[in-house]
């Protein structure tokens, strides 16, 4: 178990700060922004200014733990440390205040009301206690049960938090310059603070733990991973995000999801709408429901595990698009904790946009309060769910760590394209995706290894798979002349079954990338692999220039709408094989 002080790194200094308010003051239409140009909100300015102590009424503050003369933003940094333990990360408790600006959507209602219907993280009992016993003021004053919420109101709301621990997995930069950052983003963190979580966020730990203060350009949910845009500037920001809004950016997600996906391609194109904000439940509503149009196409498919991988190209960003497009056709991402949870939708789990609404949000509202989630994958309920204890601090109750269904989602953001190729990024495939695929890779290497040793030529092996089923292998001078190993497995399987085509759905995997360019006069095996209905290519490596300079498969491949798939950890055993004879 590793602790980690979180610094208390404050954007602005405090003299910026107060010049800044000052200037609120005088002109309240001003828009108040930070030294990277980003808008800064009011709460997050108030937060460097203000104390607790203030807002809770000084001296007739009915809460006597506040402290005269230290910031809400002191108290919440001093209070919390990150804990890496095992696969989590946790923060430690700290008292936090909870500053907001009365939102469109709660003028002229209820505080309580407010309360009670948009956070879910504590009951109605809890928000009368906490409003009854003077913890909650609007504008400085102590609220009452009566209290309603007006236009420019400042709520405030101090408590002891307790923050779900998140995944510990590495956060990866996949690319940075002076205007953003790239990153692929784990699974199981959320972006940005929201709801329960605080510290334990994509942007708060770049900010404690990489001196970072960024932005995000695209959002991702929490148990989305993959590639995700940070602005480090406020104009490099914008003209990322600028790009999205105006849909001039092509986006490419993976997705692991139950049973045989069909091999033809596949565009959704339904409306959605949420229908339940504090479950963050959406539903296809040909009434009300927002445009949204989604395209899928199958890569692999594994019999063992009955899962497919498709790639989802989104046109449009609705909120948790794909997976409710994807249940729509049967087909749920496999271990989805709404989507294809059982309890929740039903045997059909949703198919066709089936069940009934109120139902489906009364049976979700359980999930993590009463019974811990599950998911087609992982039937298991195990996870967060209330323990029956009570915090001694705060009187809330506790919650039990998060489980596998509550950490991890088989869907991966996987490449953004500029409309006008001006730029592409993307990261790996994930291990999920690959998992089962290994098996094939590493038989392909062991027939690499039955080539002879060699001064000049290279050895390589390939093997054919339809649906988990090994169809052919090869390899390199299997058969006699310079033949190459996806040559040699193509021809195999011709001669076996008499006919000049694959069936469709095949999949080919190799040691070493297909060449396309054959200096013995012979055709290139990736002009080969396109005569044939082959949409998915595996490779062990990609082929260096001591092979073949500029070998352009992957772009060829590409631009034939076949999937060129590089499964790591073969690199190192590829290429000592392939080369296996030439030192002498």
């Amino acid at each position: 178990m590793v602790v980690k002080r979180i610094p208390l790194i404050i954007r602005q200094n405090i003299s910026y700060s107060l010049k800044m308010a000052a200037k609120r003051e005088a002109s309240p239409s001003i828009q108040l922004r930070d030294t990277n140009g980003f808008r800064m909100k009011r709460q997050a300015l108030d937060k460097q200014t203000l104390t607790a102590y203030e807002q809770l009424g000084g001296s007739d503050a009915a809460d006597k733990s506040v402290i005269e003369g230290k910031t809400i933003e002191e108290e919440e940094s001093e209070g919390a440390a990150y804990i890496i333990d095992g696969r989590l990360r946790r923060v430690k408790p700290y008292y936090f205040t909870y500053l907001t600006y009365c939102k469109l959507r709660w003028r002229d209602r209820k505080l309580i009301d407010i309360f009670v219907d948009e956070f879910r993280d504590r009951s109605a009992e809890y928000y009368k206690k906490a409003i009854s016993e003077g913890q909650v003021t609007l504008n400085k004053k102590p609220a009452n049960l009566d209290s309603i919420v007006k236009n420019g109101d400042l709520i405030s709301h101090r408590t002891y938090r307790r923050e779900p621990p998140v995944s510990s997995r590495e956060i990866k930069i996949v690319f940075e310059n002076e205007k953003i950052i790239a990153i692929d983003k784990p699974s199981g963190i959320p972006v940005h603070p929201t709801g329960r979580y605080r510290y334990n966020t994509i942007t708060k730990i770049f900010e404690h733990e990489f001196g970072k203060t960024v932005h995000p350009c695209n959002r991702l949910d929490r148990l989305t991973s993959g590639l995700m845009f940070l602005g480090k500037t406020s104009k490099g920001a914008d003209e990322f995000v600028s790009q999205i809004r105006d849909r001039n950016v092509r986006k490419e997600y993976l997705a692991r999801v139950k049973g045989n996906f069909p091999l033809e391609e596949i565009t959704v194109d339904q409306p959605l709408r949420t229908v339940a904000h504090k479950l963050g439940l959406n539903r296809i509503d040909l009434v009300d429901g927002k445009e949204a149009k989604t395209h899928f196409k199958r890569v692999s498919y594994d019999p063992k595990s009955n899962t497919s991988i498709v790639k989802c190209m989104p046109f449009t960003g609705r909120t948790h698009q794909i997976r409710v497009h994807l249940q729509y056709l049967g087909h749920p991402i496999a271990n989805d904790p709404i989507y294809s949870n059982e309890f929740v939708w039903g045997k059909n789990l949703g198919k066709d946009n089936e069940g009934s609404t109120e139902e489906i949000i009364d049976r979700l509202d359980k999930i993590g309060k009463e019974r811990s989630s599950s998911s087609w994958f992982h039937p298991d309920e195990d996870g967060e769910v209330l323990t029956g204890q009570i915090c001694d601090v705060s009187g809330m109750p506790i919650y039990s760590d998060p489980g596998d269904n509550d950490l991890d989602l088989w869907l991966h953001a996987y490449k953004y394209e500029a409309a006008d190729k001006s730029w592409a990024y993307k990261t790996e495939y994930p291990e999920w995706a690959l998992s089962s695929s290994r098996e094939f890779m590493e038989l392909a290497v062991e027939l690499a290894d039955k080539c002879g040793e060699t001064r000049t030529q290279f050895n390589v092996g390939a093997v054919l798979v339809k649906d988990g089923e090994i169809l052919s292998t090869g390899h390199s001078r299997e058969i006699p002349g310079n033949t190459h190993a996806e040559q040699c497995a193509l021809e195999k399987y011709f001669e076996k079954t008499g006919e000049r085509s694959v069936p469709v759905g095949t999949e080919i995997y190799t040691t070493m990338e297909p060449c396309t360019l054959r200096l013995s006069g012979n055709e290139p095996c990736a002009d080969r692999i396109l005569k044939t209905s082959i949409k998915t290519c595996f490779v062990g490596v990609a082929e260096p220039d001591i092979f073949v300079k500029d070998n352009s498969c992957f772009k060829k491949f590409s631009d034939n709408n076949i999937e060129y798939i590089h499964i790591p950890g073969y690199e190192e055993e590829c290429l000592r094989i392939a080369k296996k004879g030439h030192d002498k």
